[in-house]
């Protein structure tokens, strides 16, 4: 025992060094698609120039931005089913291929339909990533580390997003286009030298692979073997009740499937997650966070002023948002998910609301005083709101709260409001400037925001520092004392435990 001890100790940091590692593969492939958000501000302007070989009108430049939201769902209904049949791993390789298909298309185009179709293959890729990822830190990591770990995320996006401007001030968008392909490169080199989550080959009933990864990942001390053999006893109890008339014709398996569905659809640990996603979705896509990394030049020249060096003032938010991701990650391991969530919301929505009325003010020459400061101050608090919590908490939670029997479905239909919205935010936003003016768009995104922080407060618990199995617990109504967590009566030299699950197939 004193030896196991002592080798334990001595391999302290390699568990969260390997866990790193995942976390690192997942979030140099979101980088890439950051890439793919950010190129939108440096690629929009050099298609106004007269230089360039395409020329795109306003409303195309709008669906070059934008498209990327139809591709989100695309990707969203790709990988529900493959995240479920062939793996984590093997599901996060194929995301490699369409944002590498991208980034060459991109390149080779030369006409607008071109453009689109480009970005729109790089969108399936971000969508089928969207609830990927998450799914993989979320499962791959220990609970004490697992929110720094899931900020990671978002952070990941921002550097992306920095990235591009950044070279979008130096070179040009095929220039930049070409680097950032680079970063997908690197992604897929890192993917292949990753594990498979013990997770999904517990769902298999791969108990050995299962434990020899969780051991490798986590380590081998009291706490991590009991959270894995949780985890083992409830899915295996899954598992034998998923396995009755196994023999029946495929109508009645099918008939038996579609009831199996009905009564998923009614179970508080399957809708309840959902619904909280899909409002946290809606808030992280109405907050702006892509709105203004597609159209941030053209945002600080309407809000700060037609003379204001845009890319300067974009590059400057980009490095403030890196700062306020860094800030996150520290935050995320010592607040709480629903204090960090709400109080950056309330900040958002307040500074939504200062913008609007300054320009407003503007627009109408009842400004006191004209300082370029003021505006730039305004900008940087409702970024500082975006990046601390409002677009790294839903990341963080969609990694934690979905029960393993439903983590690749309810991740797959609740990313929907993700996905569509993307492209309801980014399209209208242009249009809805042109037609009710750009404080009367704030206000309006304030209320989207609002709406859903609302319906959030009143079904989000709080998650950290809680194992994934006593969350799915908390939203089945049972506490840790709860008998129906109790063993049963042993049978074949197993202990049983009360499960929710209806019969499976």
């Amino acid at each position: 025992m004193g030896e196991l001890q002592n080798g334990t100790s001595e391999k302290k940091g390699s568990p969260f060094l390997r866990q790193a590692f995942v976390t690192a593969s997942v979030s140099t492939n979101i980088i890439a698609h950051g890439c793919v958000i950010g190129l939108s501000a440096i690629l929009i302007p050099s298609l106004r120039l007269p230089q360039s070989q395409i020329h795109a009108t306003p409303s195309e430049e709008s669906w070059i931005a934008s498209i990327i939201g139809f591709g989100l769902i695309a990707g969203n209904i790709i990988i529900t089913p493959l995240m479920d049949i062939l793996g984590r791993k093997k599901s996060h390789l194929l995301t490699i291929l369409p944002v590498l298909a991208g980034w060459f298309l991109l390149l080779l185009v030369k006409n607008v339909a071109g453009l689109i179709a480009a970005r729109f293959i790089q969108g399936i890729a971000m969508g089928m990533l969207g609830p990927l990822g998450s799914i993989i830190i979320g499962e791959m990591t220990d609970p004490v580390n697992r929110g720094a770990f899931l900020t990671c995320v978002s952070l990941s996006l921002t550097i992306g997003v920095m990235f591009c401007h950044s070279l979008g001030t130096y070179c040009s968008w095929e220039q930049s286009a070409l680097i950032c392909s680079f970063i997908t490169f690197t992604s897929l080199l890192l993917i292949i030298y990753n594990p498979e989550s013990p997770a999904w080959l517990i769902s298999k009933g791969r108990i050995g692979e299962a434990r020899e990864v969780f051991i490798w990942l986590r380590g081998d001390d009291e706490q991590q073997i009991d959270e894995l053999e949780k985890t083992i006893t409830a899915q295996r109890m899954t598992r034998k009740s998923s396995v009755i008339d196994i023999n029946l014709s495929f109508g009645a398996k099918t008939k038996r499937y579609f009831r199996y569905l009905r009564e998923t659809m009614k179970k508080p640990e399957f809708y309840k997650p959902i619904i909280i996603m899909v409002f946290l979705y809606v808030m992280f896509q109405f907050a702006g966070i892509n709105v203004i990394s597609s159209y941030a030049t053209d945002i600080i020249r309407q809000v700060v002023g037609p003379e204001a060096n845009a890319n300067v003032i974009m590059v400057a938010l980009d490095i403030e948002r890196l700062i306020c991701n860094l800030l996150a990650v520290y935050l995320m391991k010592t607040m709480n998910r629903r204090t960090l969530l709400f109080s950056t919301g309330a900040i958002c929505i307040l500074s939504y609301v200062a913008k609007g009325l300054y320009v407003q003010a503007k627009q109408n020459d009842k400004l006191p005083f004209d300082n370029q400061w003021v505006p730039i101050a305004l900008i940087g608090i409702y970024m500082f709101s975006l990046t601390v919590g409002i677009s790294s908490i839903p990341f963080a939670l969609s990694g934690e709260i979905f029960p393993l029997e439903y983590r690749g479905l309810g991740s797959g239909i609740s990313i929907l409001g993700l996905s569509l919205n993307f492209f309801v935010a980014l399209k209208c936003f242009p249009v809805l400037t042109t037609a009710i003016g750009l404080p009367c768009t704030y206000y309006l995104y304030a209320g989207v925001v609002t709406l859903c922080l609302s319906v959030v407060w009143f079904m989000l618990p709080e998650t950290k520092g809680r194992t994934l199995q006593e969350i799915e617990d908390s939203f089945r109504g049972l506490s840790a004392g709860d008998k129906s967590l109790e063993p049963l009566n042993k049978q074949n030299g197993e202990m049983m435990r009360r499960v929710s699950s209806v019969i499976i197939y």
